[in-house]
């Protein structure tokens, strides 16, 4: 993979907007309100999901499962129902390149 995918994710309170890439090899967190990016080699990562639930118990969010020694990170998000078909095309392909390094 050469492109860079973007997955913008915007939220009713600007300072929680968010910006996820990936670029084949690294994703990259940014915004959220948080004062730290998150860098994730794939090749660190056993998988990735998510999850769409709300409710009293739940909260959608990009869980990016670890491995080999490191923790992963997991991301809450807000996205609108229109855009969680980008969403879900974000996680299939960083699992793709999982896959391919595995």
């Amino acid at each position: 993979m050469s492109d860079l995918l973007e997955l913008r994710l915007e939220h009713e309170q600007p300072a929680l907007d968010g910006l996820i890439t990936f670029d084949g090899r690294v994703v990259e967190s940014f915004g959220f309100n948080d004062v730290r990016s998150v860098r994730l080699p794939v090749g660190l990562l056993e998988g990735v999901s998510v999850s769409f639930k709300s409710g009293m118990l739940a909260q959608p969010h990009i869980n990016f499962q670890g491995g080999k020694g490191t923790m992963g990170y997991n991301r809450a998000i807000e996205p609108p129902d229109e855009q969680q078909p980008e969403v879900e095309n974000f996680v299939a392909a960083v699992n793709d390149a999982i896959q391919e390094q595995a």
